[in-house]
């Protein structure tokens, strides 16, 4: 009885090492490449690397790797700030494990108003409801996607 715990317990750990090893794999490989030409953030951790970087026109681009064990991290972009207002429209990216991307937008009306949205490679909105606020913000999603698209290639 006890040399069959024993054999359960090994293969437990042995799947719980080779899955640490996949996700750390995965994470490092997928993720290291987004980060060339920025800085490891202050916020930055060991097992959850996170780097920055400020473009010559004021856009704000973060890499975040996934959390432990997690696949699933973000890269976010940000419009240069204006007025010092730091609510501003922004653009999240969430690498999945096919090779695909989940997007979303932060998108702040006039009075402070934010959305979440969740649109298409085309910045179009997935859902009927959030279809009015991307296109009153067409122009600020369509700069976000060109910029991303600049600096990660992702939507070729």
């Amino acid at each position: 009885m006890k040399r069959k715990i024993l054999k359960i317990l090994l293969i437990i750990a042995i799947v719980f090492a080779a899955y640490n090893a996949v996700w750390f794999a995965w994470s490092r490989i997928k993720y290291g490449k987004l980060t060339d030409g920025m800085e490891k953030a202050e916020f930055s951790s060991l097992i959850v690397p996170r780097y920055i970087h400020t473009d010559d026109e004021g856009y704000d681009y973060l890499v975040k790797y996934p959390d432990y064990l997690s696949f699933s991290g973000n890269l976010y972009i940000g419009l240069p700030v204006v007025n010092e207002n730091p609510f501003r429209d922004a653009l999240n990216i969430w690498p999945q494990m096919s090779g695909q991307y989940e997007l979303g937008v932060l998108l702040y009306d006039q009075d402070g108003t934010e959305h979440a949205v969740y649109i298409d490679e085309d910045g179009n909105a997935l859902n009927e409801e959030d279809k009015d606020v991307v296109s009153h913000h067409k122009e600020a999603i369509q700069d976000l996607l060109i910029k991303a698209d600049e600096k990660w290639k992702l939507f070729d």
